[in-house]
């Protein structure tokens, strides 16, 4: 049987028209002119493009929709961009969801589960409607994906069948596989190709929580996809449904027929999935998933976010026992993994039973299949142990993803941390403009790309390709109350640029506050082995002794300064007055724990190589400020302020929680913290070097 003429009904039962607010069919007048289409894809959510939802004028969030004959009113919860001011299409990703305001029975789309750039080679349907000869009809079709269209989602079209206007926001079906993929966005004229469709796979862009998950309704994301999930778990388990079901429909399609699971089995376990809490972060769920899958996710598509994510990218990796094999123990994980809140009880047992059960139904190997229950109980007994350990008092503020108000900065994790690379290049030729790249960097020191552009104008705010490009790398490793540190590197001209006052997003506060911010000199000279390094051999040979084998004198002093205890020292101003810093080979041939702070490096007549000077003299960690003190202007207070910090924080690797919180404290008005205005550290690790211009990353 032809697939599309399996899945066409359920697709056309759950297809939605999007209009105005207001009477919908009436019995002696005209249906609205819709301003495009959408579909259900959980009991009471309709996706659609953002361009369709907003379209409104004055910012109203209110629709209609039709559907099966009614009218009913929506209201839209989330818009990605929500408004478009320049003209032209709409940004990426250009998606909503409309929220149904009173029931009424309907039909919901299955949402593939999968991460990919393009999902398919072969043919796929779009559903909507059009106005033809004056009546609203609904429309559908065929065509193929030829491509992507940048790197954030869009999905090229051919131009097998016309796309009509009023399709916008429509489902785009894989027809091989029977999942949802894409919704329509545009249709391109002048006998170009067919159209663009965005990825579903963007729907991981709803925003993250900004403090601790408490429930299901705090997240968007997980709310309506495991509503979306329990939904075809309960339609597939009811033996009264008297109409065919997605898993029916999937049953009858050739390509699940080599995976490792039956539709039935699919829909059940993602039913089972959504009873349990959300993963505690991105970055758990990435770890989790490598250790199954034997790779971590690198993808410049945002990173998965839920149970259903972390499954999708289990399947076509292999097939047959082995991909079984790795579902089942993924399974037995998430009923095992730590929780952001409590799970009930038998949603972790009804998960493990399910896995035991289709382990005995495919008659995998007993030996797997004891290994599979003694993996369940090492995690539960693991779990319990970790649980007593972490019983002591927390920190709300900390769990809120703000560093405490008062007293020593949080700890940082042992080992090595994953943190976000941003590079600013300027492009000297062209001024005004410049090229930038966002980069996750592993604790291995590993570099993957998430996102990069070029010849971009204007550094006073960052373009929305950068703000998407920084938020999904903040959402690979962001942890509960530990947001991971962004790295700025700028050449030397640049380092006092105030990125910490960037907004991502732009409705919240600035970046300093919401997590450590530190720059990095991306212009260094590479290492002179008969240059001024060749000086600081006085003190390398101590600093070998309590830190382990170092390679250079500079290595040495970052790892002293890891050790602590640091004594901050103020280099160009003594009681108000300005000083000359030290000479290069002086600062070679200070103490390692000495941290240089800078006072007057802002100042109109200071020596600009200043900073360059404490650089080139074999230190990477200084505090400055990049305001200028003035004429009138009182040192005391920095002076103290940042002596106080540094002496505070004890160690180099706890400064940057340090100033985390420093500028949380300003943002909020505290007058204790109004002398850290301006504030900037440099934290540039000499044992980790920044990449090359056209040093290859890991990239997707």
């Amino acid at each position: 049987m032809d697939p599309f003429e399996t899945l066409a009904p359920l697709i056309a039962a759950a297809t939605v028209r999007i209009h105005a607010p207001g009477p919908g069919y009436a019995p002696d007048g005209p249906a609205p002119r819709p301003w495009g289409s959408g579909f259900f894809i959980a009991p009471n959510w309709v996706l659609t493009c953002a361009h369709v939802a907003m379209r409104q004028r004055g910012g109203g969030r209110e629709v209609g929709l039709t559907f099966g004959g009614r009218t009913v009113p929506g209201v839209v919860e989330w818009a990605q961009p929500e408004e478009n001011p320049a003209g032209g299409l709409w940004p990426a990703p250009d998606l909503a969801l409309i929220r149904m305001l009173e029931p009424a029975p309907h039909g919901c789309v299955w949402l593939s589960e999968r991460t990919a750039k393009v999902f398919t080679r072969k043919e796929v349907a779009f559903f909507g409607c059009t106005e033809e000869d004056g009546q609203i009809e609904d429309i559908s079709g065929r065509c193929t994906i030829r491509g992507e269209l940048g790197t954030d989602g869009r999905l090229k079209l051919g131009n097998e069948d016309e796309i009509p206007e009023g399709c916008s926001g429509g489902p785009l079906v894989d027809l091989d596989r029977g999942e949802v993929i894409g919704v329509l966005k545009a249709r391109r004229g002048n006998g170009r190709d067919g159209g663009l469709a965005i990825s579903v796979v963007q729907l991981r862009r709803l925003p993250t929580p900004p403090g601790p998950v408490r429930g299901e309704r705090h997240d968007l994301y997980q709310r309506v996809l495991h509503a979306h999930d329990r939904y075809h778990a309960d339609q597939h388990r009811n033996d009264h449904v008297d109409r065919a079901t997605w898993t029916d429909g999937l049953s009858e399609l050739r390509a699940t027929a080599s995976r490792a699971l039956t539709p039935g089995q699919r829909v059940e376990l993602l039913g089972l999935l959504a009873e349990l809490p959300p993963p505690v972060s991105a970055r758990s769920l990435d770890e989790l998933v490598t250790g199954l899958r034997g790779q971590p996710y690198e993808g410049r598509l945002p990173a998965p976010r839920g149970w259903r994510d972390g499954i999708g990218l289990l399947y076509d990796l292999r097939q047959g026992r082995s991909e079984l094999e790795a579902v089942l123990r993924y399974a037995v994980h998430v009923a095992t993994a730590d929780r952001p809140y409590p799970a009930a009880p038998e949603a972790e047992r009804a998960l493990w039973d399910w896995a035991a059960r289709a382990a005995a139904d495919a008659e995998l190997p007993r030996a797997f299949r004891t290994a599979l229950s003694g993996e369940r109980a090492a995690r539960l007994r693991l779990r319990r142990e970790t649980v007593s350990e972490d019983a002591a008092p927390s920190r709300p503020a900390a769990a809120a993803g703000r560093p405490p108000a008062h007293g020593r900065p949080p700890a940082p994790e042992a080992g090595a941390r994953s943190h976000t690379l941003l590079e600013i290049t300027p492009r000297g030729w062209e001024r005004g403009s410049y090229d930038w790249r966002v980069c996750v960097a592993r604790p291995s020191g590993e570099l993957v790309s998430v996102d990069e552009d070029y010849g971009v104008r204007g550094l006073d705010e960052p373009p929305e390709r950068l703000r998407a490009a920084l938020a999904e790398s903040f959402r690979r490793g962001d942890e509960p109350g530990s947001p991971v540190t962004l790295q700025v590197a700028l050449p030397y001209a640049l380092l006092g640029f105030p990125v910490d006052q960037w907004r991502v997003p732009p409705q919240e506060g600035p970046l300093g506050r919401a997590r450590p911010v530190v720059v990095r000199r991306a212009d260094r000279a590479p290492a002179d082995p008969h240059g001024p390094g060749a000086l600081a051999g006085a003190y390398d040979g101590d600093a070998a002794g309590e830190v382990g084998e170092v390679s250079t004198p500079r290595q040495s002093r970052w790892k002293r300064a890891h050790v602590g205890p640091m004594r901050p020292f103020v280099l160009d101003c003594d009681d108000g007055r300005p000083e000359s810093v030290p000479a290069v080979a002086d600062l070679l041939a200070w103490d390692s724990f000495l941290l240089p702070v800078l006072c007057r490096a802002a100042d109109p007549g200071a020596d600009p190589g200043a900073l360059r000077q404490v650089m080139d003299g074999g230190h990477d960690v200084v505090l400055w400020r990049r305001e200028p003190v003035g004429r009138d202007g009182v040192c005391a207070d920095f002076h103290r302020g940042a002596i106080g910090t540094v002496s505070g924080a004890g160690q180099a690797d706890r400064l940057p929680a340090a100033l985390w919180r420093l500028r949380a404290d300003l943002e909020d008005g505290v007058p204790e913290a109004y002398w850290a205005a301006g504030i900037t550290l440099l934290y540039d690790d000499p044992t980790r070097p920044l990449p090359g211009a056209d040093q290859p990353l890991e990239a997707p």
